[in-house]
């Protein structure tokens, strides 16, 4: 028994497999796999480090069944492939070898078929739409036939390729989904109407997967709890729904929402504003209709402890964790080895999916991302790092996320650090994180770091230290790493410099001089999350906006969140676009719109989040003071703390 988490990293029979302990790795899709779809080294080696890092099943994202029907985008693997084998194979015995279970996701995409990666007929349970606007025609029956058939075949091709068990995504709007809800489903015959009848395609694929790979090959389905849309199916349908399929299949992740309501992406994908473990219920609901199917639970779990209670208290058999596992794929080793204290906390930002949210955004990077997982797309280097150069003596200026990550990576491959802060602690910008309270994954992360410097005894640290060139000259370093961050930007407003103005970057430092009143002048995303907090602390906000519309810098996904949230305090924050402030006055600020409107905001406070600007001119006084010389961060170019710690993580790994 694992004396830290005695629940968490117990075994538990899924079907016929014994997994070595409750966590699933949920299935992620790669971005950067071939135009066909087939994987690739690094694409492996993503799925492999989930293995490493210990959890007990590790599922491949987003494989397609009947690609000539549908097709969502560009880049899912194909199962109606058989090309796709030798990828496959080298897939699951990377994640085989470290005692993990290789599983896969099948989906259909139906009215989801995007035409920019598909160009037949898009086809769904009924005429419509399609989510990216094209017609939508009704599967005949013979079609229906023919889908239920390649779910089986691709689940036979996944067996061979040495999958031990296959999901089925039956949830978030995709085709079997679709057939189950009365939102999308109008057919009266007998795939309509009923819920036994919307729900007939689910068990004639479970049927279908069990004729064509055997009653030993576990099922894994993947539904939504609800749709958590007026109209749409509910918790007691899906708990009708596990009843039929309870001893069908091996497990159920109980997920909710769909991706045809856009409202619903933020609690399927839970937002950053949202609780943790808040879909939590819904698989406890479900498995306790069950007797013989596991039920896993999912959306935002990231920590242990959590995962651990929900184990122990009954609510579920199994975590499914997704983004937590892109934050640290190490997770579940460090649980189980009592360093739960080192783990790297999910931001719950979900930037790590936003970038090909398609056909939300208008272009798909294909890039992997997290904020505070630097080595995320860069895989290969966890089996295979860089050559290093030699040691050399290495020194940071300025202990934010860039300088942090530099020195942590440096020191581990074996080179000299002395890390200066100007300050008396670590962290840099995101110290003022434990202010905000929907950013406290944030401060968690901050502290994390902090720790990671201070238990590295080879590492020099320097607090209320600023390095000058004079300091440089003295130690003689063979690189100098500038990460001294950037400066708010002041605008040339009248009135600027008044009493009643302050900084957005130092707005919690001086919480007590914000009046009832707010004008923040800059709707971008840290104008609007801060104008989000001030309401939600009772103050009354005015955001203003020169563009035409806010937060336009975030992330596809959290935008959408910050601005469901800031639809709630509709009553507390107004937004207005197209307006630029003219003059601030002792009692507000004179604003001009578009058309040439002049508009006054009363306000008590004026709160300035026009922006950053790096610190060009003091770090430009470093540059001949080593041979080697870098400039990370926000003194490279302001942005979030993904592109800091990114840079960090590059310019040590590269020494």
């Amino acid at each position: 028994m694992n004396k830290y988490y005695p629940n968490l990293w117990s075994p538990v029979r899924i079907g016929n497999l014994t997994v070595k302990n409750r966590i699933e790795a949920a299935p992620v899709g790669m971005s950067d796999l071939t135009p066909e779809g087939y994987l690739t080294p690094l694409n492996i080696a993503a799925y492999e480090v989930k293995a490493r890092g210990g959890a007990g099943i590790v599922t491949l994202g987003e494989s397609s069944v009947h690609t000539k029907t549908g097709k969502a985008h560009g880049r899912m693997i194909p199962l109606d492939d058989q090309e796709i084998l030798p990828y496959l194979i080298q897939c699951t015995d990377a994640i085989h070898r470290h005692g993990a279970y290789a599983n896969i996701e099948l989906l259909h995409p139906g009215r989801r078929s995007n035409p920019l990666y598909y160009d037949g007929t898009t086809w769904g349970p009924s005429d419509g739409a399609g989510v990216a606007g094209q017609p939508v025609k009704a599967m005949p029956k013979e079609l229906i036939e023919e889908v239920v058939s390649a779910f089986g075949d691709a689940a036979e091709m996944a067996k061979l390729g040495g999958c031990d068990m296959v999901m089925v995504h039956m949830g978030h709007g995709w085709l079997v989904h679709q057939f189950m809800s009365p939102l999308n489903n109008q057919r009266t015959d007998e795939f309509g109407g009923s819920l036994e009848n919307r729900c007939r395609l689910a068990m004639m694929i479970i049927d279908d997967i069990k004729k064509k790979c055997g009653e030993n090959f576990p099922i894994d389905l993947r539904i939504s709890g609800s749709e958590l849309t007026e109209g749409g199916f509910d918790l007691e349908d899906m708990k009708q729904f596990a009843k039929w399929v309870d001893g069908k299949v091996a497990l159920i992740n109980v997920s909710d929402g769909t991706f045809h309501v856009p409202s619903t992406n933020t609690t399927m994908v839970p937002s950053m504003f949202l609780p943790h473990g808040c879909n939590v219920y819904l698989a406890e609901a479900v498995r306790k209709v069950v007797t013989k199917t596991k039920v896993s639970a999912l959306g935002g779990i990231s920590d242990p402890d959590m995962m651990e209670e929900i184990i122990a208290q009954g609510r579920a058999d199994m975590v499914t964790v997704g983004r937590a596992l892109i934050a640290d794929p190490d997770l579940p080793v460090k649980a189980r080895d009592g360093r739960a204290a080192d783990i790297t906390p999910c931001q719950r930002c979900i930037v790590c999916m936003s970038g090909s949210f398609v056909p939300y955004v208008k272009y798909a990077t294909r890039a992997a991302k997290c904020t505070v997982n630097p080595q995320i797309g860069k895989e290969l280097e966890v089996f295979n790092p860089p050559v290093s150069g030699g040691r050399k003596k290495v020194l940071i200026a300025g202990g934010g996320p860039a300088g942090m990550e530099a020195a942590v990576r440096a020191c581990d491959r074996g080179h000299q650090v002395i890390l200066c802060e100007k300050t008396d602690s670590l962290g840099g910008a995101i110290k003022y994180a434990k202010y905000v309270s929907f950013k406290q994954d944030l401060d968690k992360y901050m502290h994390v770091m902090e720790q990671r410097v201070l238990n590295r005894k080879e590492i020099t640290l320097l607090l209320n230290t600023t390095v000058t060139p004079e300091m440089a000259e003295e130690l003689k370093p063979d690189v100098l790493v500038m990460a001294i961050g950037a400066k708010a930007f002041i605008p040339p407003i009248p009135g600027i410099d008044g009493k009643n103005v302050v900084p957005a970057v130092g707005m919690h430092e001086n919480h007590a001089a914000i009046g009832n009143r707010v004008v923040v002048i800059g709707g971008g995303l840290i104008g609007c999350e801060e104008a989000l907090e001030l309401a939600k602390n009772g103050h009354e906000v005015t955001v203003l906006e020169m563009r035409e519309d806010v937060a336009i810098d975030s992330a596809y996904l959290h935008r959408e969140a910050l601005l469901l949230e800031l639809e709630k305090q509709k009553e507390h924050v107004k937004l207005f676009c197209n307006m630029s402030c003219s003059e601030i006055r002792e009692n507000g600020v004179t604003a001009v719109a578009k058309n040439g409107e002049e508009r006054f905001f009363a306000a008590d406070t004026v709160l300035v989040a026009a922006g950053m600007r790096p610190l060009t001119e003091e770090t430009e006084k470093f540059r001949y003071c080593a041979p080697d010389f870098q400039v990370i961060g926000d003194c490279y170019r302001p942005a979030r703390v993904l592109e800091a710690a990114k840079m960090g993580y590059n310019v040590a790994m590269h020494l």
